[in-house]
């Protein structure tokens, strides 16, 4: 029993370990340059030891991927439950984006959507989310830093626009992805704001950014 429990933590242990390596080749050299050879390398494992835990590379990246997308969420729950307002949690959202942009290797987000396992969760995800996303925006409104007369149904539809605009035009390769994002945020978001909010907002940015 206690060899079967060893067993158990050890490859537990081990396939979290492979993420993690994972996520980090990726990030830094783009998903298709990494195969599952250097992944396996890295961490000094054989192939078959890690086709035997993830089938293959695609399945390893959506556990990536989710994995990522989980930890952002609980975190940022967290944040939002300490009690801050609207303005500093779009702040913080927009601090932890930035430094994965300029982390993370460009060719990431190329080559994400080629894999339609991730690309389904992603759009899946995103559809989820909207909802709350509006529902946070109306609570901004009512704090008084949002404007009221913005039609925040639309804005996730306008900003996945722009996004798609960005990556069928390639511009990730005329431009630092950090660079593409900083303008597409803060302008679209300035442009939200009441007086009061974009006071707070400069601030925050001020303290928390720059």
């Amino acid at each position: 029993m206690q060899d079967l429990k060893e067993a158990t933590s050890y490859r537990i242990a081990l396939k979290e370990r492979i993420m993690e390596a994972a996520m980090m080749l990726f990030r830094e050299r783009g998903i298709k340059a990494v195969k599952m050879d250097d992944i396996a390398q890295h961490l000094g494992i054989s192939k078959r030891t890690l086709y035997e835990i993830y089938e293959d590379k695609e399945k390893l990246l959506y556990y990536c991927i989710v994995t990522y997308d989980r930890r952002r969420h609980a975190y940022m729950e967290n944040y939002v439950n300490e009690g801050h307002n609207v303005i500093d949690v779009i702040v913080e959202a927009y601090r932890m984006k930035l430094k994965e942009t300029r982390t993370v290797c460009p060719l990431f987000y190329e080559d994400i959507m080629k894999y339609p396992q991730v690309e389904q969760y992603l759009k899946d995800e995103h559809e989820r989310m909207r909802d709350g996303f509006v529902r946070f925006m109306q609570r901004g409104v009512e704090e008084g830093f949002l404007r009221s007369e913005i039609n925040y149904q639309l804005v996730p539809h306008l900003l996945d626009a722009t996004g798609q605009y960005v990556m069928n035009n390639q511009m990730l390769k005329k431009y630092p992805a950090d660079e593409l994002f900083d303008n597409l945020f803060l302008v679209s978001l300035r442009g939200l704001c009441t007086m009061k909010g974009y006071q707070v907002l400069e601030e925050a940015i001020a303290t928390k950014i720059r």
